[in-house]
């Protein structure tokens, strides 16, 4: 009883240790468990926590081999968690760079640190390729939190999410194709076509029972056969036994069974699908820091002993340097990321709880086979995690700086609206490096949104529920540009007194336009209301750009601009990569060389506003052109049912 109390309770004190010293909490979980388990062990002759039970001493906590089936089952939960958050719609444009990742990376992964396992360790070559197949996989566990700490694009965060729920099935399924490959070398009855056919099935069947039992549970839960009180409970069981069902078919096929359910669920509209998730988040942090502490203080002094050798490092380093980046750059190959995008995610590559349960597993039962060099697999691995958690708990930001992928404090924008303009004015800040929610309840709205790769959240404005699927965690802008004026001031009113919000604009009202009084927070200018905003990004091709190369002119760029009913949004600082929103009657903008204005409408010729810097009487803006010409307003409703003019 108070070894499972302390248990807990040593998890949760890590885990807000972790959170008031920012960094990954598998760092202090592992900590605490290698504490309480081998040092404690070391110091006194005998461990103060131990996982496996001991009926000699009467203390313990899993008998027999139940320490795995609770970490199996217990990472399974854990990754349906994770396909809870695994949206389609996030990857639109990287679907190609997730699969290769999750594949070609893995197979170089493997190939490089099975190589050099083998060469550097010594380990016979079947032990080493299962240990190479053990570290391909990374954590979601541990890169969700240091994604949320450093603020990078959006592109590289999805990326990684990604690979870290995928990969984790694929990395356990390798794991149990080389197991069994070792098991047939040196058992005479098992063969090796018999490991590729459970390979395969195990497949199968996690893609197919997952997307069946998902399918049903969905059933279930919309068609309100499982009262609110018992979902999440329900929801805790369906996946249990699903996990179960899938495992008793096929060996370690229940963890790609988990995923694919909650990937199945997170893609339709499942009703309370965000008290589910809340309910999970929960459970994953108990289950997290209960597996790490378990796990790490089930080593034993010997193992340490075991990795305290340079050779072991020279591993490291392989792995680390060679065999991902290798990975990485082979994986993306012809993406559209450029090469600081890839040198950064060829180093967030932490690995997390896959790795380190289903090590233990194979190392012990190896080991109790007598395999030669099977003792290495556990401490290996739980070295590679801990050394790979460590350094990009320190120097991922710091490489985010200097590889310039990372955002400043406070960039995501939420766009409340989903008319033409603001669809166009959130493509041009995503491609700014912006991370842009688009906030609507016009479900037509919103699917064109998503067509656009652009993330959406269909929810009313003016609802309770919005807060619990809004992520505000490091959005800096807040920009109203609904139909409906009301709703605007509904919208700035609701979230000025909110913490850590740089700006919060809305789009001009008719009254304001009549009566020429703008309020600070009104945007971009003085007749551009709903219906003029969404009428020009309409009639327009996209956005343009205007690069300032003298400062001093951006005034009358502003001017020349508003002069042909062009609309400007926004200036983009070129030191910084921040933003700064055009204000309706904003005529004293600061700009620096190099820094670009965009605006919306049509294209204006500007270039000989440069040519005016060393007259002295330039006072006035040129005489402007532009490509299109002002029409005349009628107002109608595009297909998505936002009015138009």
């Amino acid at each position: 009883m108070y070894e499972i109390g302390g248990l807990i309770i040593i998890g949760i004190l890590a885990q807000w240790l972790a959170w008031r010293l920012r960094v990954p909490a598998i760092l202090p979980l592992i900590l605490a468990g290698l504490c309480v388990g081998p040092g404690y062990e070391w110091y006194t002759g005998h461990a103060l926590l131990s996982p496996t039970f001991d009926p000699d001493a009467g203390t313990g906590l899993f008998p027999g081999n139940l320490l795995y089936s609770f970490v199996s089952l217990a990472i399974g939960l854990i990754l349906f968690e994770g396909g809870l958050t695994l949206k389609t719609s996030e990857i639109k444009g990287l679907t190609n760079s997730i699969l290769r990742l999750s594949t070609y990376g893995a197979f170089t992964t493997t190939i490089v640190a099975g190589f050099a396992a083998h060469f550097i360790i010594g380990l016979d070559w079947q032990i080493a390729f299962l240990f190479s197949t053990l570290i391909v996989v990374t954590g979601p566990t541990v890169i969700a939190p240091i994604m949320r700490q450093i603020n990078v694009k959006r592109q590289i965060s999805t990326i990684l999410k990604w690979e870290s729920i995928v990969i984790d099935p694929v990395g356990a399924f390798l794991a149990v194709l080389f197991y069994k490959f070792i098991i047939a070398f040196y058992e005479p009855d098992a063969t090796v076509p018999e490991a590729i056919i459970e390979f395969a099935r195990s497949g199968l069947v996690g893609i197919g029972l997952g997307a069946t039992l998902g399918y049903g549970l969905y059933l279930l839960i919309t068609r309100l056969y499982v009262p609110k009180f018992l979902l999440n409970v329900f929801t805790l069981a369906a996946v249990i036994g699903a996990f179960l069902m899938s495992d008793a078919i096929a060996h370690e096929s229940g963890l790609l069974t988990t995923v694919v359910m909650g990937a199945f669920l997170a893609n339709r509209d499942v009703p309370f699908l965000h008290d589910i998730l809340d309910f999970k988040e929960s459970l994953t942090i108990l289950l997290i820091s209960m597996l790490f502490i378990l796990l790490s203080a089930n080593i034993t002094v010997e193992q340490i002993m075991l990795v305290l050798e340079p050779k072991v490092l020279a591993l490291f380093l392989v792995v680390v340097f060679v065999a991902r980046p290798l990975g990485v750059f082979w994986s993306l190959a012809g993406s559209d990321l450029d090469w600081r995008d890839k040198a950064f995610i060829s180093w967030v590559g932490p690995r997390g709880i896959v790795a380190a349960g289903v090590a233990s597993l194979f190392g012990l039962e190896l080991a109790e086979r007598g395999i030669a060099g099977a003792e290495y697999i556990t401490p290996l691995v739980f070295m590679i995690v801990l050394g790979t958690v460590l350094l990009n708990a320190t120097l991922a930001g710091f490489l985010a700086k200097k590889l310039r992928v990372s955002l400043p404090k406070g960039s995501g924008i939420v766009i409340f609206g989903g008319g033409e303009g603001a669809r166009e004015l959130a493509v041009s800040l995503e491609g700014s490096g912006r991370d842009v929610t688009i906030v609507t309840d016009n479900q037509a709205a919103a699917d064109t949104a998503r067509d656009a790769n652009l993330a959406v959240v269909e929810s009313a404005v003016n609802t309770d529920d919005l807060d619990k699927v809004l992520d505000l965690t490091d959005v800096g802008y807040i920009l109203a540009m609904t139909s409906s004026d009301e709703d605007n001031f509904y919208i700035t009113n609701n979230y000025r007194s909110r913490e850590g919000l740089r700006g919060i604009y809305r789009l001009i009202t008719r009254k304001e336009v009549m009566r020429h009084r703008y309020s600070k927070r009104s945007l971009f200018s003085h007749f551009a209301s709903y219906l003029i905003f969404n009428r020009t990004a309409r009639t327009n091709n996209g956005h343009h750009v205007y690069p300032i190369h003298d400062p001093k002119l951006i005034d009358e760029a502003l001017e020349a601009i508003r002069s042909v009913k062009a609309i400007p949004l926004y200036l983009k600082c070129a030191a910084s990569g921040d933003i700064t929103f055009i204000g309706a009657d904003m005529d004293d903008l600061e700009a620096s060389v190099n820094d670009e204005l965009y605006y919306l409408g049509p294209k204006v010729h500007l270039g000989d506003l440069v040519d005016r810097v060393d007259e002295p009487d330039a006072t006035t803006a040129p005489p402007v052109k532009a490509e299109v010409e002002p029409e005349s307003v009628t107002v109608k409703q595009d297909t998505t049912g936002e009015i138009i003019e």
